[in-house]
């Protein structure tokens, strides 16, 4: 279908970008070129910050989307906090996978007490994603072991923000289709198009109860090729290729590799 709600193979990223009332980084990761020159298929794959705050609008979009599974990465009290908000009449199944970095806590202890400056932010940010490669791998395993299941409609990976969990989540799915790095850490940097930054701030320094300049929390609500590049740093010093790290951490070996495939790409 070639139309606005379906974009042909020439889509721009304003046609990526899917404009909602109450989620502002809500993206189709589809449309991007393979190494041997297929395409990953448009409207499958959703990726998205929360969806607490959907209007009756943004529901019947949704609705419209086909999205049949949904993976959330936000800790339990984020979920509970801000539940999303999904048209009755289209609710995709919902699969938990609460992500809550080791070195978090100590952070948060730093933002308390107003003793962090934006090094040690963006230091922070690096160490999260580090974070994701091993220690958070399960929650990616169940996320590609339940993928794998999924023959009809789309899926969407989605947090808070929809940048750092999600971010790893779509450059894993990417990587698998065979999508090339530099064109998954393309869609990585989208997020500084469409995320609210600096309104991102006010709500972090409010919810932290940060004594400093607000600016000094950029880096956390940011997204930089340096973050990213840290969880691939983990994965190249530690495995020979990608596919390596897919197959032995990821339970994505050949086989569920060309399923993916055959089942995303045209």
């Amino acid at each position: 279908m070639h139309n606005k709600e379906f974009p042909d193979q020439s889509a721009t990223t304003v046609a990526r970008h899917i404009p909602f009332e109450g989620a502002a980084n809500f993206r189709d990761y589809g449309g991007y070129k393979t190494i041997n020159g297929r395409t990953v298929k448009w409207r499958q794959l959703f990726r998205s910050d929360q969806l607490s705050r959907l209007t009756e609008k943004d529901q019947q979009q949704f609705s419209r989307l086909d999205i049949r599974v949904v993976f959330d990465f936000r800790r339990k009290d984020e979920r509970e906090k801000d539940p999303n908000l999904f048209p009755l009449s289209a609710t995709p199944e919902t699969v938990a996978l609460p992500i809550d970095p080791g070195s978090a806590f100590g952070f948060a202890e730093g933002i308390g007490g107003g003793t962090i400056d934006s090094l040690t932010v963006a230091s922070f940010m690096c160490d999260i994603n580090k974070d994701f490669v091993i220690n958070q791998a399960d929650k990616y395993r169940q996320m590609f072991n339940r993928l794998l299941n999924h023959d009809e409609g789309g899926s969407l990976v989605h947090c808070a923000a929809g940048k750092d969990r999600t971010g790893f989540a779509a450059a894993m799915i990417l990587s698998a289709l065979g999508v090339p790095r530099d064109t998954v850490f393309a869609d990585y940097m989208l997020t500084a198009q469409y995320f609210p930054i600096d309104k991102a701030i006010a709500r972090a320094s409010k919810k932290y109860q940060w004594p400093g300049e607000p600016e000094v929390l950029r880096p956390m609500l940011e997204v930089r090729p340096d973050y990213l590049q840290s969880a691939f740093d983990i994965i190249d010093q530690q495995f020979p290729m990608i596919e390596d790290y897919l197959q032995e951490v990821l339970g994505v070996g050949q086989a569920e590799r060309d399923w993916l495939q055959a089942r995303y790409l045209e």
